[in-house]
């Protein structure tokens, strides 16, 4: 009895608002019917029952075919303008909008133009009117026809789309071209080599290695915050490589990378960084090594994993030099034995291998390092290096990963 009690109550409460509403339109109507808008789509009241009373109030059909639109202006502007816009386009589209509101400075309409010629085109037109006032671009993003009823559903799933409108240079997208990945796997930058390459002033290598990277990157299409995490890894692995007085300058980029608005324009802004930096050190190179110990380091970085690569073998097959008079000036520049040297980038380059999981077996690993087939030795040269056998250092990495 109660409950009966309380239901009559809501049909007369609701039956009672509606009037209200009749009777004064033009000053209640468009504020209530914006706001009971909002409270569907967000879930901030009894949902279903939200939509009757829109729907009972404003004259619309529940099963009306419709599509959602969400327009999102690129660069900041004030919650005034936003509300400016938002009047702008109810102006251009009042004869077809069946439902419209704001949601976290989003412009929401719900439009009863079905065929999508004739819907891309009332776009173009109010796009050319938010241009004429504000010269903020916008991105849009527009569902497939569904029923009012679903809009909530509908609304989920483009605000899901506007986020992967990041690998997307298009301002209009549709949601049934929006490719929204499911991988979970892990990517496996490169991000060693493509350190190798700049330091080394190698920028062929470096462009290859960059390609790939953005390349992988766009195929996995993580979430942009996982995709700005990887790009943001990559560039300090870049900035490491530029002297020590540029590098509060080049930590600046830092913020342009979580700023980024498209992949296209955070992957322009990394390769132009590369290029620079890699140019300073062929410049580098050249100013602090001596011609021949300049082509005695390209070859060493071009034979890690020859278990021929020697200071002699160098001097005698490729420099045609004195094997002794190369290795007092290898001292005197760098400071350290060849031998000593070698080791060193090879034990960089095995680590490398083993954080990217590019060689599972320790005899793998050692032949890609240049220990040929003595994986034992390779181990007791690694470990004495890391102060890890190889077999543990994985296990290390490992426990990290899981930590983070």
């Amino acid at each position: 009895m109660e409950r009966e009690k309380r239901t009559v109550g809501n049909l007369v409460e609701t039956e009672n608002f509606s009037r209200l509403v009749l009777e004064r339109a033009d000053v209640v109507k468009p504020i209530i019917r914006e706001q009971l808008f909002k409270e569907y789509i967000t879930g901030a009241s009894d949902y279903d029952e939200i939509l009757d009373i829109y729907c009972k109030t404003f004259g619309f059909n529940k099963n009306i075919k419709s599509r959602m639109v969400i327009i999102k202006v690129v660069s900041d502007v004030p919650k005034d303008d936003l509300y400016f816009i938002k009047g702008m386009v109810e102006q251009v589209a009042s004869g077809y909008i069946i439902a419209y509101t704001i949601i976290n400075r989003h412009i929401v309409f719900v439009t009863d133009i079905t065929d999508r010629a004739e819907f891309l085109s009332s776009i173009d037109k109010f796009r050319s009117y938010i241009g004429v006032y504000y010269k903020n671009s916008i991105k849009i993003v527009y569902s497939k026809t569904a029923p009012l009823h679903r809009m909530r559903t509908v609304h989920q799933n483009l605000v899901k789309g506007l986020g992967y409108s990041f690998y997307s240079d298009k301002m209009t997208l549709y949601e049934g071209e929006i490719n929204i990945s499911t991988k979970r796997e892990l990517l496996s930058p490169q991000y060693g080599m493509i350190e190798k390459a700049v330091g080394s002033g190698d920028e062929e290598e470096a462009m290859r290695l960059l390609t790939t990277f953005f390349k992988d990157l766009r195929e996995a299409s993580p979430i942009p915050s996982v995709a700005k995490t990887y790009c943001l890894e990559l560039y300090v692995c870049i900035i490491r490589c530029c002297g020590v007085d540029r590098m509060e300058e080049a930590m600046k980029g830092i913020f342009s990378i979580q700023e980024g608005k498209t992949l296209s324009e955070i992957e322009q802004f990394i390769t132009e960084k590369a290029k620079e930096i890699t140019l300073e050190n062929v410049s580098a190179d050249r100013l602090a090594y001596s011609t021949l110990i300049t082509k005695a380091l390209r070859i060493v970085d071009q034979n890690l994993s020859n278990d021929e690569l020697s200071l002699r073998w160098i001097a005698s097959t490729i420099l045609y030099t004195n094997g002794d008079y190369l290795g007092k000036l290898f001292k005197k520049e760098l400071g350290k034995n060849f031998s000593v040297y070698v080791m060193e980038k090879r034990m960089e380059l095995a680590k490398q291998i083993i954080r990217e999981g590019q060689g599972q077996k320790i005899y793998e690993i050692a032949q890609k390092t240049g220990y040929g087939t003595n994986s034992q030795y390779f181990s007791q040269v690694f470990k004495k290096y890391t102060g890890f056998s190889p077999v543990e250092y994985k296990e290390v990495l490992k426990k990290q990963k899981q930590i983070s």
